[in-house]
């Protein structure tokens, strides 16, 4: 068996030696009420590149927005990082650049490498006994400031440890009712840590070098935050000032040795002030709320000099209140001078520089994706698109050329621009329909149509129950629900349920419209004919080779074989001579989980198969004994494989860490002489 490379044993990344040519990253997930950390500093070791580090549920994102900044065609570069076993709430790059510091909501934190190809861990330790917070570096990259929520009376939210030990170097200031918010380190000397608390709306400083020790008196020389929580303090780069936000609307500017307070603005934004950011010259402070907007405020003298209503922008007018998926809840200036913000919706907006304002440019790109698991795919050959759709009820549509999320589709009845389709509930499946539309199946028991121009069919079509899968062959559609299969033609005449006396759980149609193949609960593929009043009719039964229920079917470009699949095994059918079995049972049969998506090349000489297991496998009918194998391949599952319509050997993949892969095969496939 090939291995493409060797794995590193916390399968912290795909291994470096496979064949990913391009990483499409999730969006940042986000949570209503709470600020979402986007550290678009990347350090002395990364400055000619603008990345952008974010978490995304139990996985941290680096990101580089090159590709979307300066040119459309070149391939976006990503690192997903898989090391957490929990939620991660914050990460952050050393000041180096050459390390991440990422904690989770159990009070874990990890330190790993990022220049290193397999990124390898330096820190692997419970650091608080709650959720992580913030996290913020040394000016040396030699120390880590934390702070959280303790989860009991006796535990400290804000700790301060080395960066390799863990062990402690100070006692910091405790807030009440031991829950911290937001820390940062000073980046220059004299040493000092700033915190900001949840209940208390205090910040206090702690003064340096090590041990570090909270300065009592007078500071702040004044409480500037009288109610609610302050959500983030940041120094300026040069630091000599420090910036507050918090939710009672109020951004304050502090001396950055003694805490002295400078200047402060009230009422800033009509929300929540969720996240700050300082850009490169130490002249600008981004802020961002709830209200939807995000303001650039100088810091000599402190006031706001331009407002970009980025919830206006989504939504294409005015808005008398601002939608839930359009508040801002995130911000960040990447490479010094990008300013770039975080909807609750998960979707990355990149604004104009500050020095474009004066030259009255002041558009910006969004850049969209998935934020919950992905649970299907479905390709469109001949417009280069393909689709995909998450359990939230969001389809985005890619390029094929770019492999970059063009649009997101949007409901007609839908006002909280959250995008979801089926009125919040898990899409479970979508298949594209000719003339360059896509069909999609919800739990809310609905088929949606969305046409060629993108436009969402207003009205949903109702099914019986609950759908579980769904194919097209030209102009038919067949549907598998828990009760049975439903058939639609041209996208708008359905048929009445079929009903058997198996469970389906899997279905294909053959391109010529006239078979379906159902798989079932029973370990048996059913054929059926296609009447002119659709009608099916049973015309064979395929049986004796799968020992578990089906749950993936596939038919090879020329119609003549089947590709089908179970918990294990794999067989392969010939369908043009009265479906005898090319590749029977325990053959094919080295996945350890539910194989969920099969995909056959276009010469129809290798099937690729994806499962629950994590794992890609590449079967050849020339030689049967042999296979490729790229484990680790999707955190959660692999959910849907498609071969590109090219010479190139190039097979995109999903899965349930909501990421879209690029895998250039063709190499792993010669050097086994499978091709």
């Amino acid at each position: 068996m090939l291995s493409a490379g060797n794995v590193d044993a916390s399968n912290c990344c795909i291994p470096p030696k496979y064949p990913l040519e391009v990483a499409h990253p999730p969006l940042p997930s986000t949570t209503r009420g709470e600020p979402c950390i986007l550290d678009g500093k990347c350090g002395r070791g990364n400055d000619d590149r603008p990345l952008i580090l974010y978490s995304h549920h139990k996985l941290v994102i680096v990101r580089e927005l090159d590709g979307e900044i300066s040119s459309a065609d070149r391939k976006l570069k990503a690192l997903v990082y898989r090391g957490h076993t929990a939620k991660v709430t914050a990460a952050k790059f050393s000041p180096s650049g050459y390390y991440v510091a990422s904690g989770d909501e159990r009070g874990k934190l990890r330190v790993w490498s990022y220049d290193h190809e397999e990124h390898l861990c330096k820190l692997d330790v419970n650091i608080i006994t709650g959720p992580i917070r913030d996290i913020s570096w040394n000016i040396d990259s030699k120390v880590i400031c934390v702070v959280g929520e303790r989860s009991d009376t006796s535990s400290p939210c804000t700790k301060v440890i080395q960066w390799d030990t863990a062990v402690t170097s100070g006692e910091l200031a405790q807030h009440t009712r031991g829950r911290s918010s937001t820390c940062d380190f000073k980046p220059s000397r004299p040493m000092r840590i700033v915190t900001g608390g949840m209940d208390d709306s205090r910040i206090y400083l702690n003064a340096g070098p090590p041990p570090y020790k909270r300065v009592v008196d007078g500071t702040p020389t004044e409480d500037v935050h009288r109610k609610g929580a302050v959500n983030c303090v940041r120094y300026s780069p040069d630091g000599n000032m420090i910036v507050s936000v918090g939710a009672d609307k109020t951004v304050a500017l502090y001396n950055g040795k003694t805490m002295e307070l400078i200047d402060k603005l009230e009422n800033v934004h009509k929300g929540n002030i969720y996240k700050c950011a300082w850009n490169m010259s130490n002249k600008y402070i981004l802020t961002c709320s709830s209200d939807g907007t995000c303001k650039l405020i100088s810091s000599e003298p402190l006031e706001v000099v331009h407002t970009w209503d980025v919830a206006e922008k989504l939504l294409g007018g005015k808005h008398d209140s601002t939608p839930v998926g359009a508040m801002l809840v995130g911000c960040s200036f990447v490479k010094g001078d990008i300013p770039v913000v975080v909807s609750i919706n998960g979707e990355l907006s990149l604004l104009p520089k500050p020095a474009m304002l004066d030259s009255g440019i002041d558009n910006f790109q969004r850049l969209t994706g998935h934020v919950s698991p992905i649970v299907g795919m479905s390709m469109d050959h001949i417009r280069g698109v393909f689709f995909t759709a998450d359990t939230d009820g969001v389809v985005c549509e890619y390029s094929t050329e770019t492999l970059t999320p063009t649009k997101r589709f949007v409901p007609l009845d839908s006002d909280d621009f959250l995008h979801k389709m089926h009125g919040g509930a898990t899409i479970s499946c979508l298949t594209s329909i000719a003339g360059g539309g896509l069909l999609t199946a919800g739990w809310d028991d609905t088929i949606r149509k969305i046409d060629e121009n993108g436009v969402v069919a207003e009205k949903a079509m109702p099914l019986e129950a609950q759908p579980n899968a769904i194919a097209n062959g030209t102009n038919l559609t067949a549907v598998v629900t828990v009760k049975g299969v439903v058939l639609i033609k041209d996208t708008d005449t359905m048929s009445s349920l079929f009903e058997f006396d198996y469970a389906p759980s899997c279905v294909c149609v053959s391109s010529d419209d006239s078979k379906v193949f159902v798989g079932g609960e029973d370990c048996k593929i059913h054929v059926y004919k296609v009447t002119d009043s659709l009608i099916l009719e049973e015309t064979h039964v395929m049986e004796n080779a799968h020992l578990k229920p089906i749950y993936a079917l596939r038919l090879s470009n020329n119609n003549n074989k089947l590709a089908s699949a179970d918990v294990r095994d794999i067989c392969v059918w010939n369908v043009a001579d009265n479906y005898e079995p090319i590749i029977g049972k325990s053959r094919w049969c080295f996945h350890t989980q539910r194989i969920r998506c099969l995909a056959w090349s276009p010469d129809d000489t290798v099937l690729a198969s994806g499962g629950e297991d994590d794992s890609i496998y590449l079967w050849s009918l020339a030689k049967k004994t042999t296979r490729v194998h790229y484990d680790h391949a999707h955190r959660g599952g692999v959910k849907g494989l498609e071969f590109l319509k090219d010479k190139e050997w190039r097979l995109l993949s999903v899965g349930a860490d909501s990421c879209v892969n690029l895998w250039n095969v063709g190499q792993n496939l010669r050097a086994k002489k499978l091709v």
